[in-house]
């Protein structure tokens, strides 16, 4: 089969512009619609189950205009399996999935025929979403499913362990800690970001008690779901019933959910089902006529190619609608072309404008698309309204990701400050900072910048202080951590945080034979595919580190009571965010002010005191080092703790 050489001229006289790709229903009749402009034949095939030799019939599906293939069973098919073979050069068939299958069968491999809408859960369509007025009201909690519940500690039912209907379950604890759903509760999130739940290709669903893990960066059917976190992954309904009683629970809950989604490469290159449907048009090659990988995984896909944009669109729509789904996180956005991510934020909107939409602004490797066209975090300007990932701020605060011993602004480094300040405005012009940090001065509006220290990627916050810090007594760790977790979650822009973080999860690992044992080796810095005894969520450590928990959840509330923290344009926080003269680079301070509050916020990085003149005005601590508060007016000089935080607040018309 020949290769195409213009692709954009290829589309305009080959791309299909309709909405019904896959299957659907008209008139009581069943409609099947697959796009191979190339293919020579293309044949649908039937099952009668998801996997092994049960074929109902094969049967050769019609060529129309623009390279699109169709056939109509006259009758309302359901509770069957489905797949497509595709012919080229009129010689050897390849059997595939359907690229645009909602639902399947085992392991993925074969589409599968339901009216989705059968399986609502009881209460699903008066069940209302919460509602976000802006990214910057929101507080992000990153989940994988399998992590959240799978320990015993977890206190759920052990047939839900691991699974969707963990997130269900309410009244779970650890002697007298809550833990899962209660646990989302209690700390005061806003949303759940869930590490993909899409169908991906590295777990056996059929083995489900074989030890197997994956964080799911590896998919396989993008419209389809995980079935290793359902009850029975052989039958195609518990999956999309059980995700959808995990929407509907949280969201009863007043608790978003946000899919994160891969769309920037497939597992498979040549056995993609994208690569079977029509070889070579769905990733990017380089000038040798290789598959690029930008990835790092092998392949990257062709967002600029006009029916791979389609399918990206079609599909988050469907996942957006169907799922009621309250965001969406982009997986190496920066591979994205920047006029397919703008088509994405502008077709969202017509859902919901308040849907999330964030990712990361880089790429895993090298990618044949100019530099200028992709979605990167230095081309922030030209896609505004789409969030980016502010990995300055992550590394000044704790020191640089991919060097462990390095040391950040809490645990050390004293030229940091700069950046420190640029990440506290959201990463903005700010005019006291002029050129300092310029070059994190990235954002387009504070709403971009999604501040974080933590995520599932790297060594986790404990661990990484753990290793660089490790001089340190374990108390001025913890102090590190709080004073991080101030730093990122009272900051202009959407913070965002990893589950566990917020009572020290440590990602453990036993070194191999003739590893040396030392602080780096004790944990695990890249847990992809690490077992639970690595990655499982131990809820007793939120009974150990109750502290840490309880001001983590001091800060996300004092965040969510004081709307100068959330401050949406660069406007307002010129206007209403000045930075207090200390004398110091590394001794930081800033008042947030209107008409009707000001507050004061301090952080002091060093092991003394440091001390703070307050503006004029009666002032009460609304934030200490415990994450407590007090009630007596103070004013003039006040004392900044070691390795600390510290907020004040004069609410101007309503004295306290």
């Amino acid at each position: 089969m020949l290769k195409i050489t213009d692709y954009e001229r290829f589309d305009r006289e080959n791309a299909y512009d309709g909405d019904d790709l896959g299957v659907t229903y008209r008139e009581g009749r069943t409609v099947f619609k697959a796009w191979s402009p190339l293919a020579t034949g293309v044949y649908l095939n039937l099952y009668l189950d998801g996997d092994g030799s049960n074929m109902i019939e094969t049967v050769p599906m019609e060529r129309l205009d623009k390279g699109l293939w169709y056939i109509e069973l006259m009758y309302h098919a359901e509770d069957i399996f489905y797949t497509f073979s595709f012919e080229f050069d009129n010689r050897t068939r390849q059997e595939t999935i359907d690229i645009y299958s909602r639902a399947c069968g085992i392991n993925g491999q074969r589409g599968y025929i339901i009216d989705l809408k059968k399986l609502n859960p009881k209460g699903w369509d008066t069940t209302p979403r919460p509602v976000c007025q802006s990214p910057c009201d929101a507080v992000v909690y990153e989940c994988h499913v399998r992590d959240f519940s799978i320990d015993p500690t977890s206190g759920v039912d052990i047939d839900r362990r691991g699974r969707f209907a963990a997130f269900t379950e309410e009244g779970t604890r650890y002697h007298n800690v809550t833990t899962c759903l209660d646990h989302l509760k209690e700390l005061g999130v806003t949303h759940v970001q869930l590490l993909p739940v899409f169908d991906y290709a590295s777990v056996d669903e059929s083995k489900p008690y074989k030890a197997q893990y994956n964080w799911g960066y590896d998919p396989l059917n993008y419209n389809c779901l995980e079935g290793s976190y359902s009850s029975d992954a052989f039958d195609p309904k518990a999956r999309i019933r059980e995700f959808k009683e995990l929407v509907m629970t949280l969201h009863k809950n007043g608790i978003g959910v946000i899919m994160d989604v891969v769309y920037n490469h497939t597992y498979f290159t040549e056995k993609s089902a994208f690569h079977k449907t029509f070889p070579f048009y769905y990733h990017r090659l380089n000038s040798d006529g290789k598959f690029s990988n930008g990835s790092g995984c092998g392949n990257e896909t062709a967002s600029e190619h006009l029916m791979y944009r389609r399918f990206m669109i079609n599909s988050l729509k469907f996942l957006a609608t169907e799922y009621k789904l309250d965001g969406f996180r982009f997986d190496l956005m920066g591979l994205h072309d920047i006029e397919t991510v703008n088509i994405i934020r502008d077709e969202l909107n017509k859902f919901d404008p308040s849907l999330l939409m964030y990712g990361e602004g880089w790429t895993g490797g090298e990618s044949p698309l100019r530099s200028d066209r992709l979605a990167y975090k230095w081309n922030s300007y030209s896609f505004g309204r789409v969030g980016l990932f502010n990995d300055n701020i992550r590394d000044a605060i704790k020191g640089g990701t991919f060097n462990p011993y390095d040391i950040g602004y809490v645990s050390g480094n004293r030229n940091a400050g700069a950046l420190i300040r640029r990440g506290l405005v959201g990463s903005i012009p700010h005019w006291q900072l002029g050129n300092d940090a310029q070059d994190a001065c990235w954002a387009f509006e504070p709403e971009q910048a999604v501040n974080y220290c933590e995520a599932h990627d790297n060594n986790t916050l404990w661990d990484k202080l753990s290793i660089c810090a490790k001089h340190f007594s374990r108390e001025d760790r913890v102090k590190m951590d709080k004073l991080a977790a101030a730093l990122f979650i009272l900051a202009q822009g959407m913070p965002f945080i990893h589950l566990g973080q917020d009572f020290l999860r440590s990602k453990p690992r036993k070194p191999k034979e003739g590893e040396p044992i030392n602080e780096v080796t004790k944990v695990c810095e890249n847990s992809y595919n690490a077992p639970d005894s690595v990655n499982a969520v131990r809820w007793n450590e939120k009974a150990e580190n109750f502290d840490v928990f309880t001001y983590y959840k001091a800060l996300i509330r004092l965040r969510h009571n004081n709307r100068l923290f959330r401050l949406r344009t660069k406007d307002e926080v010129g206007t209403h965010m000045r930075f207090l003269e200390t004398h110091d680079n590394s001794f930081i301070a800033f008042k947030l002010e209107d008409d009707e509050t000001c507050l004061v916020c301090a952080f002091n990085p060093y092991s003394e005191q440091r001390y703070l003149l307050l503006p004029e005005g009666r002032f009460f601590t609304r934030l200490n080092e415990q994450g407590k508060m007090n009630k007596f007016p103070i004013g003039g000089e006040v004392v900044i703790p070691p390795i600390s935080a510290m907020v004040y607040k004069w609410k101007k018309r309503r004295e306290q």
